[in-house]
């Protein structure tokens, strides 16, 4: 007897191809926009833990594709958000520094 795997996630969109390659059978269904947001940021979530624990470029790439697919939810555009994000780096600097602020006073 085959035992069932759970899930619940949102996949890359050739998963559903691999598995049938591999012969495993699934069960799936297409998100609606709310649970499909819902599901970005905890996938988001999820591969920043895995960077965590094993900093990496395919890690990496995994955060930036959810990065990229929330972006295209949210309409951005790929080059205005790259135009802002110069124009930030430019105003407010990047991270290189290391800088940690410890206190203010006003």
């Amino acid at each position: 007897m085959k035992k069932i795997k759970r899930h619940n996630k949102l996949v890359r969109d050739n998963i559903l191809d691999i598995l049938k390659d591999k012969g495993i059978n699934c069960k799936f269904h297409v998100a609606n926009n709310n649970e499909y947001e819902n599901e970005l940021y905890l996938k988001l979530q999820e591969e920043l833990e895995e960077f965590i624990l094993k900093p990496c470029t395919e890690e990496l790439v995994d955060m930036l594709e959810v990065l990229d697919a929330i972006r295209k939810f949210h309409n951005i555009n790929l080059d205005e958000l790259k135009i802002v994000k110069k124009e930030k780096k430019i105003e407010r600097g990047g991270f290189n520094d290391r800088i940690i602020l410890e206190t203010t006073k006003e």
